[in-house]
């Protein structure tokens, strides 16, 4: 082997590995020989035949071009005590190349030891196997590991989310709420049903114990987080008006989320957050989209939140009803300017004109729009005058 070596007989060597037969191949000091003195040639022709030794394998990852080194590792990987010299050593660009297609036999050791660009480049393509280890990487001094683990989509178990809440380690809680809200709005446009929609991704937001320990713990910054990602369950909503939350916090909620994949308060708290809103002038923000059911926003919302909405959405037959049994006549007349002599309000909400008896309006709406039978005999009774002057105006 030294005389071949040393004549830089690189035919003779190959076929002399050739001849070892399986099962035989050189010893560690031979091994080193050829790390050392032979062609890449010469050593890509050995490990097609024969793995290293444990130590040979060590002095290979830094003595061979990046080319055979990865020959290698695509061949035979790397033993135990070559991946930890990896670790410790900090080679990264074995590490890149052994994790192309590997992954450490002992990713605790990794986690514990490893530099935290050879842990990131780890979970780009690989979970975690436990809550152990997720802590692990949780409580790691480089944050940003934690929070692209999230962002990959990887299972986060309730022990650890409470953990997060329990420490309020923002940056964590943040990539797990954002993680969450990007997926639900991604999905909102292509799922309808809101109870569909939180069925998918339930396993990646709160439970509702969590969502009321936040309220509860008022920490600002997580209730910020949570009010700006998370639907709130029913129970959260309750707490909210039951601790008498600021009306800021639930403007910020509506113009985060609300109506988003049809997400929508339960129908007794939705009446109180609309009023809780009206009561700070705070319901501008409702006028942002348009509501799946508008009789409770046009019940309680302010007058000029209410004819801004106006503006730009038609009411349903029953938030036509709804504003017009509200009872305000400016309101009322700036929603029937809208109509013109072939588009009226809809038959439920002209008797509700006539029950609201007000001859202004009444009298406003009938110069440009014919009245249902069943409108007309209230007014009939209620206004004999405009009775008459409607037929007047419309003879057929």
């Amino acid at each position: 082997m030294v005389d071949l070596v040393e004549r830089n007989a690189d035919k003779e060597l190959k076929a002399y590995f050739s001849a070892l037969g399986e099962g035989n191949p050189l010893d560690y000091h031979d091994e080193c020989l050829m790390l050392e003195s032979c062609s890449t040639e010469v050593i890509s022709s050995y490990i097609k035949r024969y793995r290293f030794s444990e130590k040979a394998e060590i002095l290979m990852l830094e003595g061979v071009a990046p080319a055979v080194r990865m020959a290698y590792i695509n061949f035979y990987g790397l033993c135990e005590a070559a991946q930890k010299f990896v670790i410790d050593h900090n080679l990264l660009p074995v590490a890149f190349d052994f994790m192309r297609m590997r992954t450490f036999d002992d990713v605790d050791y990794l986690l514990e030891h490893g530099d935290a660009q050879m842990i990131s480049c780890h979970i780009r393509a690989h979970a975690l196997k436990n809550d152990a280890q997720v802590k692990k990487l949780l409580e790691h001094s480089n944050s940003t590991l934690f929070n692209a683990y999230v962002n990959k989509g990887y299972f986060i178990s309730d022990d650890i989310k409470i953990e997060i809440i329990e420490t309020s380690n923002y940056s964590a809680f943040k990539a797990l709420v954002y993680h969450y809200y990007r997926m639900f709005k991604a999905k909102a446009k292509k799922v309808s049903s809101f109870s569909k929609l939180t069925e998918q991704l339930q396993v990646f937001g709160l439970s509702s114990s969590m969502q009321v320990e936040i309220l509860s713990s008022f920490d600002r910054m997580l209730v910020e987080f949570m009010l700006k990602t998370i639907p709130l369950c029913s129970e959260a909503q309750d707490y909210l008006f039951k601790r008498n939350f600021d009306a800021v916090w639930l403007k910020l909620h509506v113009e985060s989320l609300y109506c988003l994949g049809g997400y929508r308060f339960d129908p007794e708290n939705e009446v109180k957050l609309f009023k809780a809103l009206a009561k700070k002038d705070l319901d501008d923000c409702l006028t942002t989209f348009r509501h799946q059911d508008d009789v409770s926003f046009v019940k309680y919302a302010t007058p000029q939140t209410v004819k801004k909405y106006l503006k730009d959405f038609w009411l349903t037959d029953e938030g036509q009803v709804a504003l017009i049994e509200r009872g305000e006549t400016s309101l009322i007349r700036g929603f029937l300017e809208r109509f013109n002599s072939e588009h009226g309000i809809c038959w439920q909400a002209e008797v509700a004109l006539c029950k609201l008896n007000s001859a202004e309006l009444i009298d406003f709406y009938i110069a440009f729009h014919s009245m249902c039978w069943e409108a007309l005999e209230i007014l009939k009774v209620s206004n004999p005058d405009l009775h008459q002057k409607y037929y007047r105006l419309h003879r057929y």
